[in-house]
């Protein structure tokens, strides 16, 4: 290479911005409180071609401490919605700054987390390895954030399908072993951090007729990382767990897993509103993928799963019902993301992350 296209190349890259951009969405006094010790942990990274956007849900009628806090961090870009988008629509808005400004990969990381100092050189370096690679996300571990104390006990090794069609988060509730040790395979993400290729987002959006959207917006919170996992595997792209980066996470909502009893214990922890969002969710991923080639065995036990659920809203949680309304007058733009799909692999092929039933 020459100088002048060695000076072209420096110019170009400069005018294209950070390779990396960094964002999360803030929402009045439950993401406030942990913003110092997560913009710290930001500040604090060895890779620092970043660029990092505050997307804020607050609606301006309420009291935002927020806005205070993060524009005490010179680095960080500042963007007030004026009202709560939701995750989906939220993050659709900032991967559309990304897109635009030429970024590589948007890391989509919650504010109630802290990160190691090498999180994102080495979320990063795997991509830049790994061209088939559309998402790779870290070993997740639980943040106890009111003793101020990083824990053992694992948050998320990922997201499992199961043989019914429903989610969980691999290995949460256990004791990190060090295991696995080296980048695995996985179905799927969750949105309280991992890094994602641009690119990859772009080649599964669906087109609304006005923008594209990355997450679903049909979905206002909860299982949209679920559903977005679902269309970069059949897109063919590959979403891997590097358990070297390593984050720390106060959930505040986890997927019911593990025995009957446990999974109500936790659902009963969780709002009635989180509650509807998550079964609302979870209906649209059943009828928008329902359609897929399968084993005749899955396709029992989705209807199995299903048949359960609605008899279990009907008896237990009866106020989530009336997600059932909703799912009929979307039916039409269901049946639109459903049709606009990029499949690029045989469908069947998907069987084998379905695991058993927690």
């Amino acid at each position: 290479m020459t100088t002048e296209q060695l000076l072209v190349t420096v110019i170009y890259n400069m005018a294209k911005g950070s390779r990396v951009y960094i964002g999360f969405l803030g929402y009045g006094q439950s993401t406030a409180k942990y913003l110092p010790d997560f913009l710290d942990s930001l500040g604090q990274q060895t890779f620092t071609d970043i660029e990092i956007i505050a997307g804020d849900n607050t609606p301006t009628s309420t009291d935002n401490p927020n806005e205070a806090i993060i524009k005490h961090y010179s680095s960080v870009r500042y963007c007030p919605f004026q009202a709560n988008l939701g995750f989906a629509k939220g993050y659709n808005r900032l991967f559309k700054l990304a897109i635009e400004e030429e970024a590589d990969y948007f890391l989509v990381i919650n504010p109630d987390t802290c990160l190691q100092p090498k999180t994102i050189e080495y979320l990063v370096n795997y991509l830049d390895q790994h061209s088939e690679a559309g998402a790779v996300m870290p070993k997740i571990l639980r943040w106890d954030f009111q003793n101020k104390c990083l824990t053992k006990e694992i948050d998320s090794l990922g997201v499992a399908l199961t043989q019914s069609g429903a989610f969980y988060d691999i290995g949460q509730g256990r004791l990190d072993g060090g295991e696995p040790s080296q980048p695995c395979s996985i179905f799927g993400f969750t949105g309280a951090g991992v890094l994602l290729r641009l690119s990859a987002l772009r080649s599964v959006a669906f087109d609304n007729g006005q923008y594209p959207e990355y997450f679903d917006e049909l979905m206002f919170m909860y299982k949209e990382d679920c559903d977005l996992s679902y269309r970069l595997r059949l897109a063919d792209w590959e979403i891997v767990l590097l358990p070297e980066a390593v984050i720390y996470h106060d959930r505040t909502a986890a997927r019911a897993q593990g025995k009957a009893k446990n999974q109500w214990k936790e659902r009963r922890r969780s709002s009635k509103l989180i509650r509807k969002w998550s079964y609302h969710n979870q209906l649209i991923i059943f009828f928008k993928y329902w359609f897929l080639p399968k084993k005749f065995s899955t396709r029992l036990k989705e209807i199995n799963y299903q048949i359960k659920r609605f008899f279990f809203a009907l008896i237990l949680e009866p106020f989530t019902l009336s997600v059932w309304r909703a799912i009929f007058q979307e039916r039409a733009a269901i049946v639109a993301r459903r049709r606009a799909l990029n499949i690029k692999i045989n469908p069947l092929s998907l069987e084998k992350w379905r695991h058993r039933n927690k």
